[in-house]
């Protein structure tokens, strides 16, 4: 289980920051933030094809996917200049939807768990990109503050997605919270991991984002990164108990 959790961390992790890398214009931020975000794509999606290889000990259509993606992500790290060529837009659509299809299988291909998981990924993916491109302003400080406003407006979208799967998954299990109950970690534990993931996540990481959200807006772009960085924490803390607790005891929390 250990190993899933943490397979399932690095595909949410390189997807998202993937997925979001192109919100800025290369030709403003140069070909050196994609190379940032390429090389963190890069070790997530390598460390989790080596898990995958691990536990299952043979060439499989997951591990294909796997591989041409993290070959995508080191061939824009090498090519990439800052205008994107054709070429380098093939190759982000190609990692992506390789990524997206081998989460498919990762998941048994059982659509509501892949669901869940590219809902992560979108939470985990615009936090983690918002905290790298704020750091970014202090080499291109002419940066326009669009990219991480639209990433902020993620993070919001994905808060609500998730906090609304969290109220209906309480609802389906409200079993679970009783008093007494011997059922997942028991009640006491359960009631831990619920109000962690509504408090410090959910409620947290939303307050946080309006301050930073103020502050992009006053461009003061440091102190949004500041606000973004501990946004980062609270979400890699709460997304890997939830990721817990999903292959623990099958719960969407």
């Amino acid at each position: 289980m250990f190993s899933n959790v943490i397979q399932f961390y690095l595909l949410t992790l390189s997807l998202g920051l993937g997925f979001f890398c192109y919100l800025a214009n290369t030709k403003e931020t140069g070909a050196g933030f994609i190379r940032v975000v390429m090389s963190l794509c890069a070790v997530s999606t390598g460390i989790a094809l080596a898990f995958h290889l691990v536990n299952v000990g043979s060439i499989t259509l997951e591990t294909i996917l796997y591989a041409v993606s993290f070959i995508s992500f080191v061939l824009v790290y090498l090519k990439h200049e800052d205008k994107k060529s054709k070429a380098m837009w093939f190759l982000y659509g190609l990692s992506n939807l390789c990524l997206l299809g081998g989460f498919y299988l990762f998941m048994n291909k059982d659509l509501v768990n892949t669901l869940f998981a590219y809902a992560t990924t979108g939470f985990v993916g615009s936090v983690t990109y918002a905290m790298v491109m704020g750091h970014w302003y202090l080499v291109t400080p002419k940066l326009s503050e669009k990219p991480l406003k639209i990433a902020t407006l993620f993070i919001w979208a994905t808060i609500l997605i998730k906090l609304a799967w969290t109220g209906y998954e309480y609802y389906q299990n409200m079993d679970m919270f009783e008093q007494g109950t011997t059922k997942g970690a028991g009640y006491m534990f359960n009631w831990v991991m619920l109000t962690m993931r509504v408090g410090w996540v959910y409620l947290g990481v939303g307050i946080m984002s309006i301050f930073g959200w103020r502050l992009v807006k006053m461009r003061s772009i440091q102190s949004a990164t500041g606000i973004f960085y501990a946004m980062t924490f609270f979400v890699f803390g709460g997304e890997l108990f939830s990721i817990y607790f999903f292959f623990k005891y099958g719960l969407y929390l």
